[in-house]
């Protein structure tokens, strides 16, 4: 299978191995009725088995149902389905579909695929709102055979963070380890009790999806992530695990583009922003994703964020980005006083052609508003072409008086109509907030505006 990769520039990781954590001894929780190892109804015996579960209520009042799959086949299981019911003390499901009564509610676990003899966590959360649980069941309801060719992955850097606020944070890198590239399909954590049931575990999407073979010189072989979970009690830091379903990619093709950070800082509210261009250095324009990882002085990764360019980047051309959506730095003083490095890169994964066409619009009338570290700008679009457009994307960077780029946002203008006619003209306002400890003397606005061309 062909995939288009994409190379990648990687600032300020460093290096200390971990692949699993037992950092202190675990307190005991008092979880809400548990059940015995469920097994499933295949054609190999034990096939695949529920090995444990667990309830507890969250700082949230939900109501979660945690637990671990295991595949005990020598078989590669995919598309496993379970069914939860949830009753009350009358044995009354409290689920409901659409306002209506149902017997059980289907969900799937946090990996799509395990190979044999891999687990994968999963949870069902519950509004309390809607009644008080008494009592869970969990079932294996459908599952396939299918297909997987392992890569070769490690962790390193991982620590778990309890921010005291009734959640965990469980951060690390990802690392191929592998002669090819690999991808990763999907990522979960999890805290375990001493017998190594799962008490809380999530899933994650902050991350590069497709990794370098290992040693790649600009260090595409590994990605930061943040995984975040509910803390089920307790006041010890129990064991972490973690779970990835990661394959080789075949055929793997390249795009080159470079990610370049020019900023990074909090702003007045405590949020962190990881400012720079992404270049496309090909002869088509393409569309990707930055994924960005904060780390501390001895390496460890604090938090990483992602965020999707707002417009293609055009052959040959640059593109700013701001990531600036951190889970566990933000409005976090004690973990953003940790941040000592960045690191950015686009996600191979995520980066190819894109299917609509674009056009250059104008923008005019523009007036800047300055209030302390938050500029407001406003200004109108003009459609200056001859088509109809579905929406515009208005981008504002902010460049210092030696033109380096120090923060940039961006807004969708849509029009009261079905579309955007040609001629058409719309306004826009975007707010931008700088670092509040940087002097803006000399500091310059530039932006640009792309239309979506309608269907």
């Amino acid at each position: 299978m062909s995939r288009k990769i994409a190379h990648v520039i990687i600032v300020g990781v460093l290096g200390l191995y971990l692949v699993a954590c037992s950092a202190a001894t675990p307190t005991s929780m008092t979880p809400t009725p548990n059940q015995p190892p469920v097994i499933a109804n295949t054609p190999e015996p034990g096939a695949l088995a529920i090995s444990s579960t667990n309830a507890f209520v969250d700082t949230y009042g939900a109501y979660r149902v945690v637990g671990m799959l295991v595949n005990q086949s020598s078989n590669v299981l995919t598309s496993i389905e379970l069914a939860i019911e949830i009753k009350d003390t009358s044995g009354n499901s409290l689920l409901k579909d659409n306002g209506n009564p149902v017997a059980n509610a289907k969900f799937h676990p946090m990996l799509y695929t395990l190979a044999p003899g891999e687990s994968s966590p999963f949870e069902y959360s519950y509004d309390t709102a809607n009644g008080i649980p008494a009592s869970y069941s969990v079932k294996i309801s459908s599952l396939k055979s299918g297909d997987a060719n392992r890569a070769n992955l490690t962790a390193e850097n991982v620590q778990l963070i309890d921010n005291g606020s009734g959640w965990y944070y469980l951060t690390g890198s990802l690392v191929n380890k592998g002669n090819q590239w690999a991808r990763i399909n999907d990522l979960a954590g999890a805290i375990l009790d001493p017998s190594n049931n799962v008490l809380s575990a999530d899933w994650s999407a902050t991350y590069a999806t497709e990794l370098a073979p290992t040693g790649d010189s600009s260090g595409a072989d590994r990605t930061p992530f943040e995984i975040n979970f509910p803390k089920p009690g307790g006041s010890v830091t129990p064991p972490w695990s973690l779970y990835w379903d990661a394959d080789v990619v075949d055929n793997a093709s390249t795009y080159p583009v470079t990610v370049v950070i020019t900023n990074g800082y909090l702003d007045q509210y405590g949020s962190q922003h990881i400012v720079g261009w992404v270049t496309n250095n090909s002869d088509k324009p393409l569309n990707t994703l930055v994924v960005a990882g904060l780390y501390a002085q001895n390496g460890n990764v604090l938090d990483s964020g992602f965020s999707y360019l707002p417009i293609p980047v055009k052959a040959s051309a640059s593109v700013p980005f701001s990531v600036s959506s951190f889970n566990n730095v933000d409005y976090n003083p004690a973990q953003a006083a940790l941040v000592r490095t960045f690191s950015a890169q686009v996600d191979p994964g995520s980066t190819n052609p894109p299917n609509d066409e674009y056009v250059e619009l104008k923008a005019s009338g523009e007036t800047v508003q300055k209030d302390g570290a938050i500029w407001t700008i406003n200004g109108s679009i003009t459609n200056t072409s001859d088509k109809n457009l579905g929406s515009a994307t208005v981008i504002v960077s902010v460049l210092d008086n030696q033109n380096n780029l120090v923060a940039m946002e961006f807004t969708t203008v849509f029009s009261s109509g079905a579309a955007i006619a040609a001629g058409e003209t719309d306004t826009y306002s975007v707010s931008i907030s700088l670092d509040p400890n940087i002097d803006s003397t000399g500091f310059t606005v530039t932006t640009t505006a792309t239309g979506d061309v309608s269907q």
